[in-house]
């Protein structure tokens, strides 16, 4: 993790996806933790405590409360505006947590226009837009840490996320760009690749309008969801990921990328560079219940 900064009460976070899961998570983390927050995401989250900010009790026993930002990261103007708003509040930013994402499952085949650009216009556009909107200020202060909440999904190809992965895989490679642009300027980026969270998204997963009942894709597509939904349930809390990501902001010298999660998902990623390439397809494809098919 490398060496960790002291908490400060003056260091200035803005957490997108703050109305639930890893977002809402990691706001109250980093407010625990003694920085000033700012939340943000299109819909306030469920029964604030105080409109416009929510609060959770804290570490120390005491409150902490988050103030809350409309943001929509898929309109540039509405990224700009939430930006300026957290920088005209706190007089600077330190820290940019990108969280706001978005999964529809389902074929690829058969995956609808809209449900393709909505998922790529939220996780990567909107990652990119937001860090286009912070890098002008951090870079006149020469300094500042942004960290993007990628996925394992942005490592290796899911059977049934493929939108998803792509989007995933989108971030993975504008990070690494970024990082290598803005690091004179005293700016980090890092990405955080989570592996299996227990969150909402389990409960209310999507699949995609286009794929029916009579797909040939279906007993498929349901038994990949099934091992999914059991590995989310058996995952990391989002209260843990959040932690990790706490640590990350305050270490010192932080790596560019971190993979929380079971340890068989932390090792993924490093058993997909050594496998050949068909043969780890076979055993992911086993992992989630599918047939390995005709070879070609």
């Amino acid at each position: 993790m490398g060496r960790r900064e002291a908490p400060g009460s003056g260091r200035v976070a803005l957490v997108t996806g703050a109305s639930s899961g890893i977002g809402r998570a990691t706001s109250a983390a980093l407010a625990d933790s003694g920085w000033r927050v700012f939340g943000a995401a299109r819909h306030a989250p469920p029964a604030p405590a105080r409109p416009p900010a929510w609060s959770r009790p804290s570490a120390a026993g005491g409150t902490s409360a988050v103030p809350f930002v409309l943001l929509d990261v898929r309109d540039g103007d509405s990224v700009r505006a939430c930006v300026s708003q957290v920088q005209s509040a706190a007089g600077h930013l330190d820290l940019l947590v990108n969280c706001a994402g978005v999964v529809t499952g389902g074929p690829a085949e058969e995956m609808l226009g809209d449900e393709v650009s909505d998922q790529l216009d939220t996780n990567l556009l909107g990652t990119i837009r937001m860090c286009q909107a912070v890098l002008p200020g951090m870079r006149g202060q020469r300094h500042g840490r942004i960290i993007n909440v990628g996925s394992l999904a942005g490592l290796m190809g899911l059977p049934f996320q493929a939108a998803y992965s792509a989007s995933k895989h989108g971030i993975e490679g504008f990070s690494e760009s970024l990082q290598i642009e803005v690091r004179r300027f005293g700016i980090t980026v890092i990405v955080v690749d989570p592996g299996d969270i227990a969150t909402e998204i389990t409960q209310h997963r999507a699949v995609s309008r286009g794929s029916g009942s009579d797909s040939p894709y279906r007993a498929e597509l349901e038994r990949a969801m099934r091992a999914q939904a059991e590995g989310e349930a058996h995952g990391w809390s989002v209260d843990r990921c959040a932690r990790v990501i706490v640590r990350i902001a305050q270490a010192r010298s932080p790596r560019f990328r971190y993979t929380p999660g079971p340890f068989v998902e932390w090792l993924s990623p490093r058993a997909r560079r050594l496998m050949p390439d068909r043969l780890f397809q076979r055993v992911l494809a086993g992992f989630y219940g599918m047939g390995g098919g005709r070879r070609t």
